[in-house]
């Protein structure tokens, strides 16, 4: 029985001068055509991955960097504490490396995905199916993932916007505290009694935040009905005059003292408030010591603060 030229075992075993030059022609052939092609998407891929993250990252520098300007052009109109200026500058680039590191990641999987599908293509396989499946797959994993992609998109307008920053006091209606981190999926913040609570981001209806631009020391003061108001003001005027002129509260207080009049009349007491302006985040030092320093200027003058009231229960 001769042997059958054609038996692809045979040619496998012991080939043939002509089939094994057969087979590096088509090897060259390929490799000249589609191999080149399959260099070339990947080079391109490379070089649109490198232009994009370079892009990107002068793009959001860029960004924090305007940032900075306008904030020292308007800070010299508008009188800031240079520790706010400092913070707010941390920021901005805290912003624009996060919003970098986001959006080159986006990039480069789309790049890369887009090749992966031209690479296929090269290689003799039916892309058709699979985009197809890629878009079902895709359709599924959208509805199943309504949530993430929510709590995702909610992420990074938060941080594009600026609306929060790690070390600031906030509150997110269903915790408050100091921010420790925030990342696309949740933020999480520090209560004032050391439980580490974790919102997600799409949850996140209002926020409050009390470390930007300033706040306020607020001082609300129960006065005996009998005070001599005069009296009252005068030394309220003289305890916040004190206070600002102090070299230890002078890099906290911003503005003079905004002393209101009365705000609350009854039978045994009334009402006054004292307001001073503060960096972010100083504000309950600042109340601590004006309180102290009231209480000892009412002492001294003998003004009464008004006694809590009792209200009798009568049992029939």
């Amino acid at each position: 029985m001769l042997d059958d030229p054609l038996d692809p075992g045979q040619l496998i075993s012991s080939p043939t001068t002509d089939s094994a030059l057969s087979l590096m022609d088509q090897l060259l052939r390929w490799l000249a055509t589609s191999g080149v092609k399959i260099v070339v998407i990947l080079l391109a891929a490379t070089l649109m991955s490198f232009l994009a993250g370079w892009f990107l990252r002068r793009f959001f520098r860029t960004m924090a960097q305007s940032g900075s300007k306008i904030s020292n052009v308007a800070g010299t109109v508008i009188r800031r504490d240079p520790k706010s200026q400092r913070a707010a500058q941390l920021r901005r680039e805290q912003r624009a490396s996060t919003l970098s590191n986001v959006a080159r990641n986006i990039a480069h999987v789309m790049i890369w995905a887009v090749a992966s599908v031209m690479i296929l293509s090269e290689i003799g396989v039916n892309i058709a199916p699979v985009i197809a499946s890629l878009g079902v797959v895709g359709l599924a994993a959208g509805i199943g993932a309504q949530t993430i992609i929510k709590d995702v998109v909610a992420g990074i307008v938060m941080l594009f916007e600026d609306i929060l920053a790690v070390g600031d006091w906030v509150d997110l209606e269903y915790a408050e505290g100091t921010v420790e981190s925030i990342n696309l999926r949740a933020t999480q913040v520090r209560g004032i009694d050391g439980v580490l609570w974790t919102v997600r981001n799409g949850e996140i209806i209002r926020v409050g935040n009390y470390a930007r631009g300033f706040s306020n020391a607020v001082v609300v003061l129960d006065i005996d009905a009998g005070a001599d108001d005069a009296q009252v003001t005068a030394v309220l005027e003289s305890v916040t005059t004190q206070m600002v002129e102090d070299p230890r509260w002078k890099d906290e207080i911003l503005s003079p003292a905004a002393i209101t009049g009365m705000l609350d009349v009854d039978a045994n007491r009334y009402q006054r408030r004292v307001v001073f302006e503060t960096p972010p985040g100083q504000q309950w030092g600042v109340e601590r010591e004006l309180r102290s320093r009231i209480r000892t200027g009412f002492a001294e003058a003998d003004i009464a603060f008004a006694m809590p009231r009792f209200v009798e229960t009568v049992q029939q």
